[in-house]
C-alpha cells in the first residue's frame, strides 16, 4: 500500500523527485544569490511517515475525523509524497527532512515575496494561493509551499492567475475533485 516511491534523488540531504533536482537547485541558488537565507524544510515524505503523522494529528489535536480531514491531508494525498513539492523556510534549524513546525510567519517575509515573484522562472508555482480555496479546499499551514510543474506550465499558470486545479481543468475537468462546502 505504501510502497510506491517517485523516481528518487537527493537535494541537500532530503529526498526529492529526480526531475526536480536541477530546477530546485537553480531556484534555491538564485534566492541565496539575491541575499536570502533559503532552505527547504520539507520535500519528500513517504507514505508511512504521512500515515503516522496524520494518525497522531487525528488522535492528539483534531477534535474528530471531520476536523482532521478539514485541516490536514492524509497519506496518499500529500504532494510531498510525489517528491515534487517543497516547503521553504528562512530558518536553518528547519532545514531538514520530516520536520514538523508551523511557519505561517513566512508569508510576511521578503523571502516569501521573492519566491512568489520568481518561482515561475524555475518551473514552480505557489501551490495554495489565497483566494483559490474553492479549488483546493484545505488551507495550507505552510504558505511557502511550492509545486514543481515545469517552466512552461508555471509561466502560463502565473500569467493567467491559475492554481494547479484550474490548470488541470483546462485539459480534463474530470481529473479534479472540487471540495464541497
Amino acid at each position: 500500500m505504501g510502497e510506491h516511491h517517485p523516481p528518487y534523488s537527493g537535494f541537500e540531504g532530503q529526498g526529492i523527485h529526480e526531475n526536480m533536482v536541477g530546477p530546485l537547485t537553480e531556484f534555491v541558488n538564485a534566492a541565496r544569490a539575491a541575499g536570502f537565507q533559503a532552505y527547504c524544510s520539507v520535500i519528500y515524505r513517504n507514505y508511512e511517515f504521512l500515515e503516522s503523522h496524520y494518525l497522531s494529528f487525528r488522535l492528539n489535536i483534531a477534535t474528530d475525523a471531520v476536523d482532521a480531514a478539514n485541516r490536514m491531508l492524509g497519506p496518499g494525498l500529500s504532494e510531498h509524497q510525489t517528491g515534487l513539492a517543497v516547503d521553504f523556510t528562512d530558518d536553518y534549524n528547519h532545514n531538514t527532512f520530516y520536520d514538523i513546525f508551523e511557519d505561517d510567519y513566512m508569508k510576511d517575509t521578503d523571502l516569501y515575496r521573492w519566491l512568489v515573484e520568481n518561482c515561475a522562472d524555475y518551473g514552480f508555482v505557489l501551490r495554495y494561493p489565497e483566494g483559490k480555496e474553492a479549488f483546493y479546499g484545505v488551507a495550507c499551514n505552510h504558505p511557502a509551499h511550492f509545486r514543481y510543474v515545469g517552466k512552461e506550465a508555471a509561466k502560463y499558470m502565473t500569467e493567467h492567475d491559475l492554481c494547479l486545479e484550474e490548470f488541470i481543468m483546462l485539459y480534463d475537468a474530470s481529473k479534479v475533485y472540487l471540495p464541497q462546502p
